[in-house]
């Protein structure tokens, strides 16, 4: 009588072992940004033009452009002139071009441009600051002795890089835990 019980009590611990895990879970789970649990569903955002401590100039237009589209292409998220219910203001702290790999003839075969940004989240209502943090990126691309293939090179790296950070902000502002 014994083996046979021993048996079924084997195969029902078995299952309990691997069901329980399953059920018990442990309380984490996957929050998507900007879903409906987040403080900033369904809000509208003013984006000001990042300010620009770098040395390139215009690189803060292509942050700023990127952060709005970002903000635009997600679901529940509105972006307007002026007016928002949040604002979004930032400052591009730093770019830099440094040389990544080279040739065999010691000349330089990729570079790659890094962006440093500070972005900050205001309720235009109260003033109220509800995130600051300073968010970064940087793009490889690839040299050219041609001056004007080189410039587009670096400006299609800039672009890639601002897309990132956008990318890094929005997860930051819509961040539910």
């Amino acid at each position: 009588m014994t083996r046979r019980v021993f048996p079924r009590v084997r195969g029902i611990l078995l299952v309990a072992a691997v069901l329980l895990p399953l059920l018990a879970g442990c309380g984490y789970h996957v929050v998507q940004p900007g879903s409906k649990g987040t403080e900033l569903a369904g809000k509208t955002f003013e984006v000001k033009l990042f300010a620009n401590k770098s040395f390139r100039a215009g690189i803060e237009a292509a942050v700023t452009d990127a952060l709005v589209d970002e903000l635009v292409t997600r679901e529940g998220q509105r972006v307007l002139e002026v007016g928002g219910e949040y604002v979004v203001s930032g400052t591009v702290i730093s770019y830099g071009r440094s040389t990544v790999s080279y040739t065999a003839t010691d000349e330089a075969k990729e570079y790659r441009a890094s962006i440093a940004t500070e972005a900050v989240l205001t309720r235009r209502i109260t003033g109220q600051i509800v995130w600051k943090g300073n968010v970064s990126a940087y793009q490889d691309f690839p040299a050219n002795t041609n001056a004007a293939l080189q410039q587009n090179n670096e400006a299609a790296a800039i672009r890639s890089a601002s897309l990132k950070i956008a990318q890094q902000i929005y997860l930051h502002l819509t961040e539910n835990f």
